[in-house]
């Protein structure tokens, strides 16, 4: 799993095209500085049979959780891969036993709520994350590994949470006594079939600055073993491949002065590294690099291209 930070224009691009195109779909609702934001919409284009699943609810002392949005996906062929100590790793669309999964795994999330209030019980701070579930015979470990997930952004969640409510006191205080502090969270399927799940969550946290800090992590699961899979294990980062790099972005980002020097050099740094933020869409791969690649900073923000 890969996570950068801020989205941009093009890479917002490059995310409709890929739900506009995809068989899986969602959608969740976000706010900023207290201000309801309409519900952002990714609406499903696969015209066969879906499954819905609700998200677990719960309340806690002080805090109350609640669904803030629904998704789901349409079942496409699913994939496989991981390897025992000593054998040849499993291919995709195979299990550890080499066998392949009749038919692909159905995903679905629910995008879960959870706010604070202050003495007034007004929402002071809210924080959203995803719940993820799975059906379909054969996908345990795929099963397992969402959990896993959704476990993990739920105690990001609460962690979040405290440091909202400790930084907008003393913002209320002094700036704006109705301030509200939040993350809002969109769940992007982008590939769903009996190889591979591939998905985007993007987070997006107000406090109180001129604009938000976006964030998106990115998912690329063996479908049959549940296991990350990594870049390297779709292309091989060469000479070659450097170079369509080199041509997608001056093509993608005429306005921007690059130094292919530095771009020769540091493409295959991040690749070897598992610094380049990736994802499937429609047979061709996405790759983002975070902000603060090639040295450029905030202005410039992240810079995407697809390569087949």
């Amino acid at each position: 799993m890969t996570k950068n930070r801020r989205g941009t224009a093009a890479f917002w691009a490059v995310l409709v095209l890929c739900v506009a195109l995809s068989g899986c779909a969602g959608k969740s609702g976000a706010e900023e500085n207290g201000s309801t934001v309409p519900d952002l919409e990714l609406v499903p284009i696969d015209t066969g049979s879906q499954t819905e699943t609700d998200g677990p609810g719960k309340e806690e002392s002080g805090a109350s959780e609640q669904p803030s949005g629904r998704g789901e996906t349409s079942p496409a062929p699913a994939d496989s891969g991981s390897s025992e100590q000593g054998d040849e790793p499993a291919k995709p669309g195979e299990s550890e036993e080499g066998e392949i999964p009749a038919s692909a795994p159905e995903v679905s999330f629910e995008i879960l709520k959870e706010v604070r209030t202050d003495e007034a019980g007004e929402e002071m701070v809210f924080a959203e994350y995803p719940v993820f579930s799975v059906a379909g015979t054969g996908y345990e470990s795929l099963s397992a590994a969402f959990a896993s997930i959704s476990e993990e952004y739920r105690a990001d969640n609460a962690a979040l949470l405290d440091e909202l409510e400790g930084s907008i006191k003393d913002y209320r205080e002094f700036v704006d006594p109705a301030a509200v502090f939040g993350q809002g969270t969109v769940v992007s399927i982008t590939r769903c079939d009996t190889e591979v799940i591939s998905f985007l969550v993007i987070r997006t946290v107000t406090m109180g600055g001129p604009h938000p800090n976006n964030y998106w992590d990115y998912y690329n699961l063996n479908a049959a073993t549940g296991e990350h899979l990594q870049l390297s294990d779709f292309i091989t980062m060469d000479d070659a491949m450097v170079e369509t790099v080199i041509e997608r972005l001056h093509e993608n980002y005429p306005e921007v002065e690059f130094d292919d020097g530095v771009l020769r050099k540091e493409i295959p740094e991040a690749f070897a590294a598992n610094g380049i933020g990736w994802c499937f869409s429609q047979g061709q791969i996405c790759l983002a690099f975070p902000e603060g690649s090639f040295g450029f900073g905030h202005a410039v923000g992240s810079l995407e291209v697809t390569i087949d």
